[in-house]
């Protein structure tokens, strides 16, 4: 993959196995992928096995969500340029150890500091999956991390509606940023594009699942981001 448009997006969802790899993982990502690379963003997304049932558009690359894979992935990611974003997008599932990926193996929140450190634009890591809030401590001057949940929480698919198709957090951030998927349509906010911290704070609010949305943000950078203009 070549960088000719910008920003750009890395989706994880490891799904453990067969057994525990749950439809909506693929699902939500294939959403966010889609309306992603509509706003031009270059998209790699790294689920389950690598041969999912539902893929997104043609211009996306999948691959799998094993280690070479998924530390390929992040090396390319931080390869923006300086003025531009990269978007790391995270699913399930994840332990107190880190992310899950596909198999046995976990992505530690010190792995992760270390694949991002050399980037030169701004990274935002959105973790959607259990346990999300360990990857606070990477929030730094150029990095913002949004989590579904704190360290020590589960985060948890949709209530009904839209139920197992999405989980809750993403499902809400999505809309605030980008608008509801058309399978799930909702009341988004009043007026788009939000920043950042605006999508946050509206998603927070209207999660209405047991977890504790969170935005680790030292540096205040969430309230000048807005994934449409970015150039």
């Amino acid at each position: 993959m070549t960088n000719n448009r910008g920003p750009r997006c890395l989706l994880v969802a490891g799904g453990l196995s067969h057994v525990f790899n749950y439809p909506r993982y693929n699902h939500e990502l294939c959403w966010w992928a889609e309306r992603l690379d509509s706003m031009k963003y270059e998209c790699w997304m790294c689920i389950a096995d690598g041969n999912p049932p539902e893929r997104p558009p043609a211009s996306v690359k999948v691959t799998s969500a094993r280690r070479k894979d998924v530390e390929e992935g992040l090396q390319w990611l931080v390869g923006i340029k300086e003025n531009d974003l990269g978007l790391l997008v995270v699913s399930n599932h994840g332990d107190q150890s880190g992310i899950c990926l596909w198999g046995p193996d976990t992505l530690t929140p010190k792995e992760v500091e270390r694949a991002i450190k050399p980037v030169k634009g701004t990274m935002v890591c959105l973790m959607g999956q259990c346990h999300g809030g360990i990857f606070g401590p990477l929030g730094n001057a150029r990095t913002v991390v949004l989590s579904a949940c704190r360290e020590n929480e589960s985060s948890y698919a949709c209530p009904v509606p839209p139920g197992l198709d999405y989980d809750e957090f993403l499902y809400q951030l999505g809309t605030a940023l980008f608008g509801p998927p058309s399978d799930a349509p909702q009341p988004g906010p009043a007026r788009r594009p939000l920043s950042l911290l605006d999508a946050f704070h509206w998603a927070r609010a209207q999660d209405r699942q047991k977890e504790t949305p969170m935005i680790f943000d030292p540096n205040g950078l969430a309230g000048s981001i807005f994934l449409f203009s970015v150039t």
